[in-house]
């Protein structure tokens, strides 16, 4: 299920040539942006109902995109200032989420399963002795199978 709706991006970016207008290329664009930045915490894609808070995100990114893309077709190339707002707010919404656990406890929201963990992260750096001589423990450990 999509994060947004078509009609929630039209009405967010405000642009005029909706003939040419891509809402579902620029939703599931949004959708991956919010999925890849949220998987290591929370089961991605989020069920149905999803969470108010991402349905925002994902409606000013997809916004964003959109007013981005619609502004590079154009000949003058610049880039509107509505299009970075959206994008950065949505940045920071998400990373809100991530740094103040948003998500956690609401309906249809669970917990990533843990990943596994690399033999190279459990690794330690060994430590050697720099003395000579055995120690007397050492002795009596070694006798030791």
């Amino acid at each position: 299920m999509p994060y947004t709706t078509e009609e929630l991006v039209k009405g967010k970016s405000k642009l005029e040539n909706e003939f040419d207008f891509n809402a579902e290329q620029h939703i599931k664009d949004a959708q991956a942006k919010i999925d890849i930045k949220l998987r290591r915490k929370y089961k991605v894609p989020f069920a149905d109902p999803v969470p108010s808070i991402i349905e925002s995100i994902a409606t000013n990114f997809a916004a964003g995109f959109a007013i981005e893309k619609d502004y590079s077709d154009r000949p003058e190339k610049n880039e509107p200032y509505l299009a970075e707002v959206l994008i950065k707010r949505a940045e920071a919404d998400l990373q809100d989420i991530l740094d103040n656990s948003l998500l956690d406890g609401m309906e249809g929201v669970e917990y990533a399963p843990p990943s596994p963990v690399e033999p190279s992260e459990l690794a330690r750096p060994a430590v050697m002795s720099t003395t000579p001589y055995q120690s007397e423990m050492d002795r009596v450990l070694s006798r030791w199978p």
